[in-house]
């Protein structure tokens, strides 16, 4: 009996070592279940987080990239776009002549200063030319020669140095007053179709065509009158009459295009449009034509005038006489200017090749400008007119 109670203590004791070590065997695998687990968590949270920090400075790096180019292409704007005072323009090293004019404006709260040019009557054909007949050739070198400065200084080499002052000063707007060639042809509108390119797009440009702006005289049957309009409309301007003014909010500056010739309909619809405007909005309005006007207000003016244009041109050389007879349309434009209750305060004018400053009538006055071909460049400071004037 005793012997059977120790043989079964001993099973016991087996058993339980058995039990004990199936516990650590347990353990043992649980332990390592849970390593793997973790280390493989572990792993694909590693690699979760490296490619969300890869995203991360993916992104940072893009937006580090656009704001680079921001950054290049606003300074490349600003490059291309300076302001008037950064602009580097170079200086002209021509001395021109500066006619200054100070027309007073009512309503102005502050002083607009517009640069003049006209009759350059710039000729590039001087030499063999495809654009030039051969017997007309004699003709254009004899014009050459004629248009230049006191020095020598011809338009072609002149206009350059135009366009270098025009970019130099400090202008609020640009009127070219016609006859800026002497006559239309390839290479003289190449020269300045490439000079006007280089102006300065910020400020504004009047340009208003004359009679050798227009003119085709030496290019034989193969050049037209159609021909000239399209290398005008090509121009940055587009010579297109709608656009014949520069507003400046407190006055506006109306130009007359081929002013040499009678108006036609059209234009005197669109300008009479843009008097009408000016009146709605209480404007004072500077006229700026190439052909200037007679004056109707007293014998001292009439005569000055007729004196001047006799001197220099041996004829009326303005409209109201001679070659410059008004018809009913132009006649009616006129009225614009000489009627009691005008908005018209001045105006600018050149074709004479000489000065001229008077009156046309009580309220308006005129003033005709020097040749440009002879150095000369007009600078109109337009300031406000004092009330108990």
């Amino acid at each position: 009996m005793m012997k059977r109670r120790k043989n079964r203590k001993i099973i016991n004791n087996k058993n339980r070592k058995n039990k004990g070590g199936k516990y650590i065997v347990v353990t043992l695998l649980t332990l390592l279940a849970l390593t793997v687990a973790v280390g493989t968590f572990a792993w694909v949270w590693g690699i979760r987080q490296d490619r969300k920090d890869r995203e991360t400075v993916d992104l940072l790096e893009t937006e580090q990239e656009s704001s680079t180019e921001m950054e290049e292409i606003t300074e490349t704007a600003s490059a291309e776009e300076p302001s008037k005072e950064e602009a580097d323009y170079p200086e002209p090293t021509y001395p021109f002549r500066v006619e200054e004019l100070v027309v007073e404006v009512p309503g102005l709260s502050g002083t607009y200063t517009v640069a003049w040019v006209s009759d350059l009557h710039m000729v590039t054909d001087h030499e063999i030319s495809d654009d030039i007949l051969d017997e007309d050739m004699e003709a254009v070198r004899v014009r050459y020669d004629f248009f230049q400065t006191a020095d020598g200084v011809h338009g072609e080499d002149l206009l350059p140095q135009v366009i270098d002052f025009l970019n130099y000063g400090d202008f609020d707007g640009i009127i070219f007053g016609g006859d800026m060639i002497d006559y239309c042809s390839a290479s003289n509108m190449e020269l300045l179709r490439s000079e006007f390119g280089r102006l300065d797009s910020r400020v504004p440009v009047l340009y208003i065509r004359a009679d050798h702006d227009y003119g085709f005289w030496y290019g034989g049957d193969g050049f037209t009158e159609a021909d000239a309009y399209t290398m005008h409309g090509e121009m940055a301007d587009g010579d297109d009459l709608n656009m014949k003014y520069l507003d400046f909010g407190e006055f506006v500056i109306l130009g007359v295009n081929r002013s040499t010739k009678n108006m036609f309909p059209e234009q005197y619809e669109i300008l009479d449009g843009m008097f009408a405007g000016a009146a709605s909005e209480s404007k004072p309005v500077i006229v700026a034509t190439h052909v200037p006007y007679a004056s109707r207000i007293d014998e001292t003016n009439e005569v000055a005038l007729y004196d001047r244009s006799m001197e220099i041109r041996n004829k009326i050389y303005y409209w109201g006489g001679g070659d410059y007879v008004p018809n009913e349309v132009t006649t009616d434009f006129l009225d614009h200017i000489y009627r009691d209750d005008t908005a018209v305060v001045e105006v600018l004018a050149g074709h004479l090749h000489a000065g001229w400053d008077g009156r046309l009538t009580e309220k308006v006055g005129q003033h005709i400008f020097e040749p440009a071909y002879l150095g000369s460049i007009g600078v109109i400071r337009f300031v406000p007119k004092e009330e108990n004037r």
